[in-house]
Formats: C-alpha cells, sequence, structure tokens
C-alpha cells in the first residue's frame, strides 16, 4: 500500500473518530426480519460500480443493507478503486457505508501481464475520465480489508453474504488467515472464471481468475458451502446492446448513474454490446427468482497451463455431489434484470 493510502486512512481516522454511523442494524435483528447483510468486494470498474448502485438503491426494496465495501487490485490499482468507490457513495450521499482497503497485487507476484487490451476500464477503472468535482474520504475505514471481513463474520455469523466480484485475493487471504472464518460466511457469489473455456483475456481464462489464479484455487478448495458462480459465458448470453444503454440511461435522476454515463461514453463509444458483468451477482443476490439455469460441479482452476491459467475447468466426471464445490449460474430472467436496471433511472 502507498503512502499517500496509508496517511489518507491515518487522516479520516483521526477526523472520524469512532466507526460511522451505518444503516445495517449494529445488532443482529434478522430473525425479526432485520435485513440481509452483504458485503461487496470489488476491484473498481465500471461493471463493479453497477453492482454498488444495485445495491445501495435496492436496500430498502429488497430487506437488505451494504455491511462493507471492500476493494482489492483487478480493473485498476487498489487506490484508484478505492477512489472510485468513494466517487459512487458521495454521489449517492451514501457515506455511511464503511470502505476498506485490502490487497494491491496478486498473491504470487508478478501478477500477469496486461497489455493494451486488458485496461478495457482504463487505467483508473473508470475510463480515465476528468472529473470535475474531487472525491470524498469520509467512508474510508484505517483497516484492512481482509481484517474488517474477519471481525464483521465473526460478529454476524452466518448472516452476511459475500459477494465477491474481482479477483479473489482478499478473500484467499481471509481463509488463510483466519480459517475458522470460512465456517462464518453466509453464502458466496462469484462473478469469475468460465465453464466453457471462453476466456476475455489474451488466453483462455476469465479476467477476474486471470489476474490471481493461486487466490482462485484456494478459495474454490477451501469454501465449506457450495460456490455460487457467474461465469464469463453467462454473462455473454445476458449482454444488452449499447445503444439500448444509452438511451435508457440518458435522461436519469439517479446522480450515480449520471457518473456512470461519463465513464461509459468513453468506455464503449466504439463497442456495441455492453455487458454490465458485475451487477448481474448483486441483482441475483437481491432477487433470487431472476435465477433460471443453476447445475453444480466440482471445478478446478488449473494454475500451470501456458494457455490456460486461471481457467476454471469443471470435472464433469466426479458425479458424486458431496465433492461439488461450484453452483454454476447458467441462465436467468433477462427481462426481469432488465427492469431492475430500468427501475435505477428513478432511484
Amino acid at each position: 500500500m502507498s503512502s499517500a493510502i496509508r496517511a489518507l486512512m491515518l487522516m479520516v481516522a483521526l477526523l472520524a473518530g469512532a466507526s460511522l454511523a451505518i444503516k445495517c442494524p449494529p445488532e443482529d435483528t434478522l430473525a425479526e426480519g432485520g435485513p440481509r447483510r452483504v458485503i461487496l468486494d470489488l476491484d473498481g470498474g465500471g461493471d463493479d460500480a453497477w453492482a454498488l448502485v444495485m445495491l445501495l438503491s435496492n436496500e430498502a426494496e429488497y430487506n437488505i443493507c451494504v455491511q462493507a465495501v471492500t476493494c482489492s487490485h483487478g480493473n485498476a490499482r487498489v487506490s484508484d478503486v478505492l477512489v472510485n468507490v468513494l466517487r459512487i457513495l458521495d454521489s449517492l450521499d451514501r457515506l455511511d457505508v464503511p470502505v476498506y482497503v485490502g490487497a494491491s497485487e496478486p498473491l504470487i507476484t508478478p501478477g500477469p501481464n496486461r497489455n493494451t487490451s486488458h485496461y478495457f476500464w482504463g487505467n483508473n477503472g473508470f475510463g480515465d475520465v476528468a472529473f470535475d468535482s474531487p472525491f470524498a474520504v469520509d467512508s474510508l475505514v484505517s483497516l484492512h480489508a481482509v481484517e474488517a471481513m474477519n471481525e464483521l463474520f465473526e460478529k454476524y455469523p452466518n448472516k452476511i453474504t459475500l459477494l465477491a466480484v474481482g479477483p479473489l485475493t482478499n478473500v484467499a487471504l481471509l481463509y488463510k488467515m483466519y480459517p475458522e472464518t470460512r465456517d462464518k460466511i453466509g453464502d458466496l457469489y462469484i462473478l469469475g472464471g468460465n465453464r466453457h473455456g471462453v476466456g476475455n483475456t489474451a488466453l483462455a481464462a476469465e479476467f477476474n481468475f486471470f489476474r490471481d489464479p493461486e487466490a482462485a484455487h484456494i478459495v474454490l478448495n477451501n469454501s465449506p458451502k457450495i460456490v455460487r458462480v457467474f461465469p464469463w459465458e453467462t454473462v455473454l448470453l445476458q449482454t444488452f446492446t449499447t445503444r439500448w444503454r444509452f438511451e435508457t440511461f440518458k435522461h436519469t435522476t439517479n446522480p450515480a448513474v449520471e457518473l456512470l454515463n461519463q465513464v461509459e461514453y468513453v468506455v464503449y463509444a466504439q463497442e456495441e454490446i455492453w455487458t454490465p458483468c458485475d451487477m448481474y451477482v448483486a441483482a441475483i443476490f437481491l432477487n433470487s427468482s431472476i435465477l433460471r439455469t443453476v447445475k453444480t460441479y466440482r471445478a478446478e482452476v488449473e494454475l500451470t497451463g501456458w494457455v490456460t491459467r486461471g481457467m476454471m475447468a469443471i470435472l464433469h466426471h466426479v458425479k458424486d455431489s458431496s465433492q461439488h464445490n461450484v453452483a454454476v449460474i447458467d441462465e436467468i430472467d433477462t427481462e426481469e434484470v432488465q427492469r431492475m436496471l430500468v427501475a435505477l433511472n428513478l432511484k
């Protein structure tokens, strides 16, 4: 972590004093109809922002609360990821949501080479847009993301769902540093991996697994519960046209969507298909009725292949469901997701 980020954390800690109040109730009230708690672990691209907006804009409707946002390297440097998250929170006047900085690099460094095609969201994750206003720092908490996750899962055992929509470095570190905490995660949803060998990098892997294959391997092989995986191939089946995206959100009263318009007018200027990948995981957590086809498998992550490193391999011959570790989401109700997206205009 850079000295600038450390200094920023110290400044916020001194200014904020005690922990910020958040909309998640401080005590466990789930049995009395309290909200479902969720932690969003992200890597700061525009699709991560859509996931965050989807969650925050629907807390009341779906009775959930965002317990925390944890930042990882991936689409951008973790310092830029932090800035992007804070911009979204600030735009929605939701600086009550704590933000924690996590892993700045893969478990084994150096990470894979990133050529120009791997910077789809620009160098800073937000299309390198020059915004007019500075970002706020009120939500930043001076505690490492992995420590924060451990504390929260210990405090609310099996009551917090973890949505991991970036490289899985933070989650893998949590498993290795606090192995007893694995059993206290309510559910784990991942945006990442691939089930037919279709990648979105220069090789055969999906980006999040490609950025830290060892982390993905650790998480899939050490999670006590079935991991719900939304793979790249399913993203390709649920896409929207950029024309629809720009026409739908051209006039919006949602300030976070206005911010994302600035980002995506740059990023998607030459693209025909809009792929808000991470948003799908948020939508599924909010509204499980959109699930259509889900099947469990035994999956492993390739660590040594020259072309396939980071690829999620499905072991179809493993029929014993007790050995299955992933539930692969193959199909969702795209029309319902579209309705949820359009509704963000009025949030």
